[in-house]
């Protein structure tokens, strides 16, 4: 069997065949889950899964806790997709997305339940999963068979699924661990939300395609994190810039005894005084990654035995990089801007129900266009120049400007409004707005800001608004954002 052609519970059983009695899951206390105890834990979660829901897809509610893991396990031994809810978005938006997705049901810790009621599906406690009897096992997923259904917000400022299957998690997972020469012997910090798929890939599937095991953090904060590593000896970091950030200040204010071997950022560009930083306080090097959702999503790092600060770092195995001009389609050479194309068995299957999203980024010959501009070194890194896209990266969050200028419209007063992304030092950009209002109108930047919380996830509300007599316009009358700033 190929490397590439197996699933994800390959993965798991595989590590748990070498070493069973090895930690997957350090709690606190001292407490352990074994290889072998994950295994039969997801088994059985998974036979009450197949038998609460029949449909393809199963929702899961969770923060970062061990219980997310064994339900995400379980739920692929189920033989269903996952589809892991963003707890930021609101009733309204999290409705559109199980629709989209056709779920049956949502899976949710007991703490959880009542916030995911008003949804209108039937919510399996998670404390119900182990009381079903062993059924015969669903079928097996196959390497082609979806895994993983991640939503990320779309240009029209409706989610666009991305569907993930267990050849593409496997094999990025895999391709990741061989990247960063990961031991069976690394302790990993997973703190990342779980709607993400540096989360799933890099913080679960990795440390378990490893061998490894990993200590789950179910909200960040700064000293939570390093009271973590530091009592369960987690020696590899993977983490948001902004994360980061408030990790490093708060050691220089309360240090902590660590001993920490690898520290890899990604989702925002990393700002060199982040990364200049932390080197001196913590004494590694913090290392910058590249992926996207869409392919799985680790798609290069850099390493300390290959590191270029300001650079991405190098593709991963089986991970081939192109830059194309965007208008003519034509490669380029290296050290030349243009966008950034992907190849390899990490690149999604496509965009649920959305067939003609799917063929504007994916080539026939299965290239994914991921809309960044970048350029590729003569030596081989990969250096990301700008976004063919205007999305807005908050803390690792995508957000759309579409999506807040419409929801700042919907406000009765607000004739025209323009979003674009403002650099911050905590979060990499803030959203800024500019707003112009109806003739004879007033509204307060407070009320117009009450107004988009009401709407909006939490990341997307604007931290600025600025009123404006009129916006910059093309000739077509459109808004022009780039010249917002």
């Amino acid at each position: 069997m190929s490397e590439h052609e197996i699933t994800v519970l390959d993965v798991l059983e595989r590590s748990c065949q070498r070493a069973p009695q090895s930690v997957a899951i350090a709690l606190p206390d001292n407490a352990v889950i074994t290889y072998e105890q994950l295994v039969a834990k997801s088994k059985r979660a998974g036979a009450a899964i197949a038998a609460a829901n029949k449909s393809d897809v199963v929702a899961l509610f969770f923060p970062m806790v061990p219980e997310f893991v064994i339900a995400y396990l379980g739920a692929l031994y189920a033989n269903k997709c996952v589809l892991p809810l963003n707890l930021l978005l609101p009733p309204e938006e999290m409705k559109w997305i199980l629709a989209d997705a056709s779920a049956e049901s949502i899976v949710a810790p007991p703490s959880l339940a009542e916030k995911v009621a008003p949804l209108g599906l039937p919510v399996i406690s998670f404390a119900d999963l182990f009381g079903t009897e062993l059924s015969p096992a669903a079928p097996r997923p196959t390497p082609e068979s979806l895994a993983t259904l991640l939503y990320t917000s779309g240009t029209t400022g409706k989610p666009k699924g991305v569907m993930l299957t267990h050849k593409n998690l496997a094999s990025n997972a895999a391709s990741a661990i061989d990247a960063m020469r990961l031991e069976a012997s690394s302790r990993f910090l997973s703190c990342l939300p779980t709607f993400h798929s540096f989360a799933i890939t890099g913080t679960i599937l990795a440390p378990i395609a490893a061998g490894a095991s990993l200590a789950a953090l179910p909200k960040f904060d700064p000293e939570a994190v390093l009271n973590l590593v530091s009592t369960l000896k987690c020696d590899t970091l993977l983490m948001v810039p902004s994360m980061y950030r408030l990790v490093t200040r708060m050691q220089e204010r309360r240090p902590h005894e660590l001993k920490i071997r690898l520290a890899v950022s990604g989702a925002e560009a990393l700002p060199s005084e982040v990364r200049e930083r932390f080197e001196k306080v913590f004494g590694v090097p913090l290392l910058e990654g590249y992926g996207q959702t869409e392919t799985s999503p680790v798609i290069s790092f850099n390493m300390p035995w290959a590191n270029k600060p300001g650079t991405v770092g190098k593709p991963i195995k089986d991970v081939k990089v192109r830059i194309t001009d965007a208008a003519t389609l034509q490669e380029l050479p290296a050290d030349t801007t243009g966008e950034i194309w992907i190849s390899g068995p990490n690149v999604m299957k496509g965009y649920r129900n959305r067939a003609e999203e799917t063929a504007a980024v994916l080539t026939a010959d299965g290239w994914l266009r991921t809309g960044d501009m970048g350029e590729l070194t003569s030596d081989g890194f990969i250096r990301i120049t700008g976004r063919l896209r205007e999305m807005i990266k908050v803390a690792g969050e995508m957000v759309f400007p579409a999506e807040v200028e419409h929801a700042l419209l919907t406000h009765p007063n607000v004739f025209e409004a323009g979003v674009a992304g403002v650099k911050d030092e905590r979060k990499g950009e803030i959203v800024k707005a500019f707003v112009v209002l109806k003739p004879d109108q007033k509204v307060t930047e407070d009320e117009l800001l009450q107004h988009c919380r009401t709407n909006l996830a939490s990341y997307k509300v604007p931290k600025a608004i600025e009123f404006r007599t009129e916006l910059p316009k093309g000739p077509t009358g459109k808004v022009l954002r780039r010249l917002l700033k």
